[in-house]
């Protein structure tokens, strides 16, 4: 089978481009290299490093589906023995686009990338919190394969609903509709909860219910932070290069009561910086603000690193055979581009910052003291981290 390379990244900077074009949003995320020291955290004291790599347990991967029949993807714990040796699964970009995409492919090409579990290993036998994931606009649910899989080894389940209202596929096919994503993810939430209280399901007493976080990406941040709102069965949030109130959504009103983090590419043109404050002065406390200087929109997703070649709109030309407006480039490749932080570069510090947030609220860090002393942490890659109680 052929492995596309530049077109790989190309296809999804496409996407993104579609969707910008429509005057909408574009987001998606990796298996993340090592970043800075990810020893295990000290419980009592954890570093402002200590969650860049991967945790204790080993990562499983399973999917599901709602009751609207939307796929949901699972990353969960599982024994670092039941994982050994095992070959991680993956996804194919091209399975995400419409039909109409593909038949532009050439024959038996694909666009696979690490999926960041064991297709059906066995879970750990405890009860894990939960997190639930929104994927961006033009997105899917395995985006951020870099961060949800991280947050499997550090001892949570991570489910991730395709939003069917605006997944790459619906975007592409020109059929985006009224988005449904708050009800994805409650009844996400919900799901994960009837399996987990069911006898012979493989998720039996494997989801601790009482502890639930949402994270999102993009139009994804807005999500869980309308969900928070929406849904007292939800602890905490963080939104990345997105969120309601002052930043997508500028009727909102409403802001949640949870403790809410945002995460922002100080260099993205998407959701600028100035958008993601003005998000941040809307919310309540407890709140925290953490600034990635170089990074653009994309930094927190797969769109930039898919494959292996460089992003770039003229190989999406050269795969499909049409030229693409030079007004997109920026638009389809924000934070793909030199000399915006690259993303393997952003990834460990985004990994660490959502799971200290996780941890810090829903346990077993009793505090957030992973959360101090960022930007010494973290030098060239965290620029400003804020916080208000």
């Amino acid at each position: 089978m052929t492995r596309l390379t530049r077109a790989t990244r190309a296809l999804l900077t496409a996407a993104s481009a579609s969707a910008l074009a429509l005057g909408l949003l574009a987001g998606p995320a990796p298996a993340a290299p090592a970043g800075p020291a990810s020893a295990a955290a000290d419980e009592t004291a954890p570093s402002p490093t200590a969650y860049a790599g991967d945790g204790p347990y080993g990562v499983g991967q399973r999917s599901m589906r709602l009751p609207t029949g939307a796929l949901v993807e699972v990353w969960y714990p599982t024994r670092p023995a039941d994982v050994a040796g095992k070959p991680e699964g993956t996804y194919d970009v091209v399975e995400y686009l419409p039909a109409f995409l593909k038949g532009l492919i050439p024959a038996g090409a694909t666009v696979t990338h690490p999926s960041g579990g064991v297709r059906r290993a066995p879970i750990a036998k405890r009860g894990f919190p939960l997190v639930v994931f929104s994927h961006g606009f033009a997105g899917f649910r395995q985006q951020s394969t870099f961060l949800t899989a991280a947050l499997a080894s550090w001892g949570y389940v991570v489910a991730a609903p395709d939003h069917r209202s605006r997944t790459m596929t619906t975007v592409l096919g020109g059929k985006p509709g009224t988005t449904t994503d708050v009800q994805d993810l409650r009844d996400t939430i919900t799901l994960l909860g009837t399996k987990s209280r069911a006898r012979k399901s493989w998720l039996h007493k494997r989801v601790d219910m009482t502890r639930v976080a949402a994270v999102g990406h993009s139009a994804g941040g807005r999500a869980v932070e309308n969900l928070a709102v929406a849904d007292p069965r939800v602890d905490t949030w963080v939104g990345m290069a997105g969120a309601a109130t002052g930043a997508l959504d500028e009727g909102a009103t409403e802001v949640p009561t949870q403790p809410g983090l945002l995460l922002v590419g100080g260099a993205d043109q998407i959701v600028t910086a100035e958008r993601m404050e003005q998000a941040y002065v809307a919310m309540s406390a407890p709140k925290r603000i953490v600034v990635l200087g170089g990074a653009g929109h994309l930094a927190f997703s797969d769109l930039c690193e898919v494959g292996d070649g460089a992003a770039g709109l003229l190989s999406v030309a050269d795969l499909l055979g049409f030229p693409i407006p030079a007004n997109l480039v920026r638009l389809a490749s924000d934070g793909c581009i030199d000399p915006e932080l690259a993303s393997v570069d952003a990834w460990p510090a985004i990994r660490h910052v959502v799971v200290a947030q996780v941890r810090s609220v829903l346990g077993p860090d009793q505090a957030a003291p992973a959360l101090d002393g960022l930007v010494e942490a973290w030098p060239g890659v965290v620029t400003d981290s804020r916080s208000a109680q």
